[in-house]
């Protein structure tokens, strides 16, 4: 945690029982959640290979794995599994297909599997990305804000300018009232926010760079 972080938190928790009364009498100038939600019924806002990314993979991965993909891109649930189930047979530590079932466990409400699907994928390869950031979209969804950092943390020590990571730490920090440091992940993520997977995640940036310049003016 950052010296800004930390000064912040005092100056925050000092102003705290002042800002509640303004910020009662103010709220309609702050439209709360405008942007800001996830779309997960979208399988668009998941983050998954959308074919297969290995040629030298087995016929039969490539095959299921890319129809899986295609089912689950037309919400057809139990399509999506089979053919994963089939993957999974042909090569049962396929990193692709174990973070794309959990995408599918996620869609459905079941985190605590999908967690666990994204887990043993990051296990087949500490350097893949879509499993951190799937979990980030959980840890999001939950508030779990600690959780949100140490996923998101982990991937940028592979790719430092990411824009799923960055945007994943600056919300955490935003949320964690680190707002210097959101401030600065936020920023990084806006200068790579062209490689973005999906829009809905670039408003959810601008949304939330929105908020810390206004927290920011407040503190400052």
């Amino acid at each position: 945690m950052s010296d800004h972080c930390l000064r912040e938190k005092k100056i925050f928790r000092a102003a705290a029982a002042a800002l509640f009364i303004t910020a009662l009498c103010c709220a309609w100038l702050l439209p709360a959640a405008s942007g800001a939600a996830i779309d997960l019924k979208k399988p668009g806002n998941y983050f998954f290979d959308r074919y297969h990314p290995d040629p030298a993979a087995a016929p039969k991965v490539i095959e299921n794995y890319d129809l899986a993909v295609r089912a689950f891109e037309k919400k057809d649930i139990i399509k999506a599994l089979f053919y994963l189930n089939n993957v999974l047979k042909y090569s049962q530590f396929s990193k692709e297909a174990l973070n794309l079932y959990g995408a599918v466990l996620m869609y459905e409400g079941d985190f605590d599997n999908a967690r666990e699907l994204f887990r043993s994928a990051i296990n087949q390869d500490p350097k893949y990305k879509w499993p951190y950031i799937n979990l980030g979209v959980i840890c999001y969804k939950l508030e779990k804000w600690r959780e949100l950092e140490g996923a998101c943390s982990k991937y940028l020590n592979f790719d430092s300018g990411d824009f799923e990571a960055n945007l994943g730490m600056g919300l955490a920090a935003f949320h964690l009232f680190c707002y210097a440091d959101a401030d600065a992940y936020l920023k990084k993520a806006f200068d790579s926010s062209k490689n973005a997977v999906s829009q809905e995640f670039v408003k959810l940036m601008n949304d939330y760079r929105a908020r810390v310049r206004a927290k920011l003016r407040r503190l400052y």
